[in-house]
């Protein structure tokens, strides 16, 4: 599955799997040994109630202050190498007060980098470089926000994000859902991967249960033409659903997008019958639509653009409605960032909760408490999905 964030700490990294957390004694290469009494309930840091309680974004490393990131919030302590430290006053913030350039990390990011004089911060498939000290924002360098791709690094690795990044003195190391790069840099430019990477997650390690987990995989067909307006709605999907899923033990992988505008046959289907909008109760046009998954394996998931959906009770945005062995879920365009993570939540056993917006699976977009969480039954259930399989 992979960590959800990293920490370098001075003579200790910390490595962050959702709600748990290990401390490893190690130089700039290996990966060290974990402390004893490792992994430990990521609460031991005692951080402002409700943050951070089921995981993190991101952390970073910033001299005599550390930062972590959750969603669009954020928090700055005061430590040493070792130990929680303490809050600093006025936290958690809002994210928005590093000023990044529009669009940009408005609802979290998924790597920050200590670089020197430099810190980088990563967002789906795009980073920032900034330069900046202890504390404070500092100011965005000329030129970005950056495509990821200026990286350089081997094929398919973090071609739409990252889950971690980890300074290591002369080294810096990446990690992708199961594996990971190191890199020989400066403190700027992409430096050179070394040799033998990308390398499976588990040659550090850790504790058998430790950021270990399960894989889904996820590809988009659009029957809207796939212009730029729809290619930067299923990069945020996607960069949302992933951000989400990982604290809760799945790596979503992103496997392809298919521009469907074009066949004729399938356009009736822009206004999408789905009936009732039951699970197991797929329509006629369900069957039309969900027969073109084009390449997709049988253990993978679609989602389906279109323009309307009809039924259901009206004001549909999704349905995770499908026919039987072509899993999948059909969306509308729409503002609502979690939008795909909640109907691909049902299609892997997830129902409704109406007892909590905070909660991804409340039946409208009015989530609050941002990001919606899940809880660890629900985390289980999708885990458990046939859908499911090992990262």
């Amino acid at each position: 599955m992979g960590v959800g964030a990293a920490l370098y700490s001075g003579s200790k990294c910390y490595f962050f799997d959702g709600k748990r957390y290990i401390r490893v004694t190690r130089g700039d290469t290996g990966p060290g040994t974990v402390d004893s009494g490792y992994p430990a309930p990521i609460t031991n840091w005692a951080w402002p109630a409700g943050f951070g309680v089921r995981g993190i974004d991101a952390a970073l490393y910033s001299g005599s202050k550390t930062y972590f990131f959750e969603g669009d919030r954020y928090i700055r302590v005061t430590r040493g190498d070792t130990g929680p430290g303490t809050v600093d006053a006025g936290y958690p913030a809002p994210i928005s007060n590093w000023a990044w350039p529009a669009g940009f990390g408005v609802s979290g990011i998924d790597a920050a980098l200590y670089s020197g004089s430099k810190t980088y911060f990563f967002d789906g498939d795009r980073y920032i470089r900034v330069t900046r000290s202890d504390t404070g924002p500092g100011t965005v360098d000329s030129g970005y926000p950056a495509p990821i791709s200026n990286w350089n690094w081997p094929a398919g690795f973090g071609e739409h994000g990252i889950d971690a990044a980890l300074y290591s003195g002369s080294k810096t190391y990446f990690f992708d859902g199961n594996r990971y790069i190191r890199v020989t840099r400066g403190d700027t430019g992409p430096g050179t991967v070394d040799a033998g990477y990308p390398a499976d997650i588990a040659n550090w390690n850790w504790p058998s249960d430790f950021a270990r987990g399960e894989r889904v995989g996820l590809s988009f067909k659009s029957l809207l033409p796939v212009d730029a307006t729809i290619t930067s709605f299923i990069k945020r999907q996607f960069t949302e659903i992933r951000r989400l899923y990982v604290k809760s033990g799945l790596d979503c992988r992103f496997g392809s997008t298919e521009d469907l505008s074009g066949d004729a046959s399938l356009q009736p289907l822009l206004a999408l019958d789905v009936g009732t909008c039951t699970l197991g109760n797929p329509t006629a046009e369900h069957n039309l639509l969900f027969a073109n998954r084009n390449g997709v394996p049988a253990d993978e998931l679609v989602v389906y653009i279109v323009q309307t959906l009809v039924g259901g009770g009206g004001n549909l945005l999704g349905c995770a409605t499908h026919p039987a062995g072509e899993p999948g879920a059909a969306i509308v365009q729409s503002n609502a960032l979690w939008l795909t993570a909640h109907e691909i939540g049902h299609v892997l056993g997830l129902f409704h909760v109406t007892t909590s917006s905070d909660n991804l699976m409340f039946p409208n977009v009015g989530w609050t408490n941002l990001p919606p969480d899940l809880s660890d039954s629900e985390k289980a259930t999708m885990i458990g999905s046939a859908l499911s399989v090992p990262s």
